[in-house]
């Protein structure tokens, strides 16, 4: 049995200031050892489950924030950018019964959560597909349909569990932090947290006989609110695109791999 793991650090234990998500910040090099440990925690408690192989993406800021040599020996990394599924890419090799999303966080419309943000912070304000709100645990998760693999587990602040839990249904959550608001939270020491991700994850794969793919029906309609509107005018330009509003616009992408192909094209 293989998984695989998408990691993000804004979830991340102890993770709560731009201080911990950029090489700026002085405490930005802890944050990579506190996601880089919950990450392993992670894997090892999977492969304690009986999963033979496992491919992770570090799906965070320059995409080389997991400290490669502190990973298991057994796993496969994807790192750095730009890759046409973001942060799902490996997903497409091989079968996977299962994909787990550590250290999540709320998406960008959400008036709560440590960090709350889709894709980019400071591009986007919220991304619908079909009219329905999607934050980067649901994007993520129709990257994974479309290959048939479910989401079974993730991490994060009690609003991201909650929100991705509202997208996703009833999978395991680990919940490592309590959001005060955007910056503040109340939050677990780093060794509780990754025993509970250990302990979280162990249960997802005892229960994922039940899981489903979190499938989108294309065409799908991509709408992204932006928060430059100059950057809306810019994209309206190209035929393919529809301004929908001053800083909203609208792509009809053939199925969730063109979405992902698309978001990756707004981002570079």
């Amino acid at each position: 049995m293989r998984l695989y793991i998408s990691a993000d650090i804004e979830g991340i234990v102890g993770v709560v200031t731009r201080d911990h998500t950029s090489p700026e910040g002085f405490e930005y090099d802890r944050a990579r050892d506190w996601m880089t440990d919950t990450v392993v925690a992670a894997c090892e408690a999977a492969q304690e489950a009986g999963v033979t192989g496992i491919v992770i993406s570090d799906s965070h800021g320059n995409g080389e924030s997991l400290k490669i040599d502190k990973l298991p020996e057994n796993v496969q990394l994807v790192r750095s950018w730009p890759r046409p599924l973001t942060m799902m890419q490996g997903i497409e090799v091989g079968e996977f019964a299962g994909a787990l999303l550590i250290g999540y966080h709320a998406g960008g419309s959400n008036p709560s959560g440590v960090l709350a943000h889709t894709l980019s912070g400071g591009s986007f304000q919220e991304v619908r597909v079909n009219g329905q709100v999607l934050n980067e645990a649901g994007l993520n998760a129709a990257i994974a349909g479309h290959y048939g693999v479910p989401v079974i587990y993730a991490s994060g602040d009690d609003v991201a569990t909650a929100e991705i839990r509202d997208i996703l249904g009833d999978i395991e959550t680990t919940t490592v932090k309590w959001a005060y608001g955007t910056r503040s939270a109340r939050t677990l020491m780093p060794a509780a947290a990754h025993a509970a991700v250990r302990a979280g994850v162990k249960r997802s794969i005892a229960r994922i006989g039940e899981a489903k793919p979190f499938r989108l029906k294309g065409p799908l309609a991509l709408e992204v609110r932006f928060r430059d509107r100059l950057k809306v005018e810019h994209l309206a330009y190209l035929r393919f695109i529809t301004q929908i509003d001053t800083y909203t616009i609208r792509y009809e992408a053939e199925d969730a791999i063109d979405m992902s192909k698309f978001l990756m094209f707004l981002l570079g």
